[in-house]
This record gives structure tokens, C-alpha cells and sequence, in this order.
């Protein structure tokens, strides 16, 4: 790798997380410093963006601005949780997996991992979530149902590859027991793996969460969440742009920020792979 490349690996990462942590001071500081609720109706309906109202207002009358900042840990927290779970779950299962000798264990389970992958994601977790309840907690129980298989899938295969390493054996010549091997040895190796899938994941995840919400199966109203600020605003959107189109962008704008991490990274660990 050129230094060139290097160094575009170091920017992409920076400027991802200076975009990130600005959306989250974003998020933290102004529904605290308003004048105005995420959730008060004013008299000026669809008014355009201003200085009194820097993203405009919508039908009802209430600040865009406060309310698409008001969102951001609503939609990146239900995101994380979203991924987390399903993170933690499936690298242990996945592992435990790719290491066990069991035979009738390793095919119910590889079957029902392979089973869940088959599905398309995101019409999978619309139906559980259909089938659940709307509702943020629906959302991220759909999610760890349906999402813990590809990290499983992932794990799995790194833990056959770890397992068969020359360090791992040695542990076991010098009689450490399984559990210290598992979780000093071989679990710290297979999670690299899918941590490195987690992040591009996160964006697919953000993404998620406001099409569940903009189809009505998200946060219940009137709380502000990207997606359904969207929905509420697409039927006047010939007539106040700003309602839908705020939101949107700050959608765009917390994927590209997680979407530059994850490229430096992957260039960064590229770059130790050739070394």
C-alpha cells in the first residue's frame, strides 16, 4: 500500500468521525439550547427555512431543525442496539459453532442459520416487526432475530480457519482449559471478522429503522424520527420541500459518516494484511 493510499485511509476515518460527532453534539445541544420543543406546534405552519426556523416548519407548524436533531439518538441509538445485539449473539453462537465436534448440533444450527439468510433482510424483519407491534422495541427485536445469523455465518467460518491455528494447538498441549482458549484465543480473532461487517452493517441498519418508521412501523407519533418525518411530510411535498428533505439528508449524512470509517479501516487493515 502507497502512502498515498495510507493517508487516504486516515482522512476517510477522521472525517467520518468528525461528521459523526458533530451530528451527536448536533443531537445532544440543540433541543437542549432551543426556544423551541421537538414537539410544539407553533402558528407558522410550512413556513420556508429562516432565521427564526433554519430547517422551516411543517404542517403542523413545528420546528424541522430541533425536530431532525431531536431524532438523531432515536434512529443511530436504535441502530446501535440493532447491531450490537446481533454482533455479541451471533459471534458466540457462530463460534461455538465453527469449533464444536458435535455433528447433529452443527447441522441443526447451521440450518437454521442458513435458513434465515436465505430470506431478503429487510422484508424478513418488516414482517416480524408486522407481526410484533410497531414500535421502537419491536424494531430492534426484529432486528437481532433476523441479523445474528450473518454474523453467525461469518463467525463461523473464521472460527474453522482460528481453531486449526498453530497458537491455538499449543494452547491446548499446554493443558489451558477450553473456556480460556475460547475466550483468549480464538473469540478475540473471530470477532475482528465481524466487527468489520458490523460497521458496514450499521449503515444498512440506519437505513432500516427509517423505512420501518416511514411505513408506519416505526416510533409512535409524535416522536421525531428521520423516517417518519419523511412519511408525514412526503404528501406536501410539492408545497414545503424542506419538511421531507431535511430529514433525508440527515439520514445521508449519519451513513456516509459510518460508510468513510468503515472504507479507512478496511484500508487500514488491508494495509496490515500485506504486511
Amino acid at each position: 500500500m502507497t502512502k498515498k493510499q495510507r493517508e487516504e485511509g486516515k482522512f476517510d476515518i477522521y472525517c467520518g468521525l468528525s461528521m459523526l460527532s458533530l451530528m451527536l453534539v448536533g443531537g445532544l445541544l440543540v433541543p437542549l439550547l432551543s426556544k423551541y420543543g421537538a414537539n410544539e406546534v407553533t402558528a407558522d405552519q410550512m413556513m420556508s427555512p429562516s432565521l427564526e426556523h433554519f430547517f422551516g416548519t411543517d404542517l403542523l407548524g413545528r420546528d424541522v431543525f430541533v425536530r431532525v436533531f431531536s431524532a438523531v439518538f432515536i434512529d443511530l441509538g436504535a441502530a446501535f442496539i440493532g447491531v450490537l445485539i446481533p454482533l455479541s449473539v451471533g459471534t458466540v453462537i457462530g463460534t461455538l459453532l465453527g469449533i464444536s465436534k458435535n455433528r447433529r448440533i452443527k447441522g441443526v444450527v447451521g440450518s437454521l442459520i442458513d435458513g434465515i439468510n436465505a430470506f431478503p433482510f429487510l422484508i424478513f424483519v418488516i414482517a416480524l416487526v408486522a407481526f410484533l407491534g410497531a414500535g421502537l422495541g419491536s424494531i430492534i427485536v426484529a432486528l437481532s432475530l433476523v441479523n445474528w445469523a450473518r454474523y453467525a455465518r461469518i463467525a463461523r467460518t473464521r472460527a474453522v480457519v482460528i481453531n486449526q491455528q498453530g497458537y491455538v494447538e499449543a494452547a491446548r498441549t499446554l493443558g489451558y482449559r477450553p473456556t480460556r482458549i475460547l475466550f483468549r484465543h480464538i473469540i478475540p480473532n473471530v470477532s475482528s471478522e465481524t466487527r468489520a461487517y458490523a460497521l458496514s452493517d450499521f449503515i444498512i441498519v440506519i437505513i432500516a429503522v427509517a423505512a420501518l418508521s416511514f411505513l408506519g412501523l416505526g416510533v409512535n407519533p409524535p416522536q421525531a424520527e428521520w423516517g417518519g418525518m419523511i412519511k408525514d411530510a412526503s404528501n406536501i411535498i410539492t408545497l414545503a420541500w424542506w419538511a421531507s428533505v431535511f430529514p433525508g439528508l440527515a439520514l445521508s449524512w449519519a451513513g456516509i459518516s459510518v460508510a468513510l470509517i468503515s472504507e479507512g479501516l478496511n484500508r487500514r487493515n488491508r494495509e496490515g494484511s500485506q504486511r
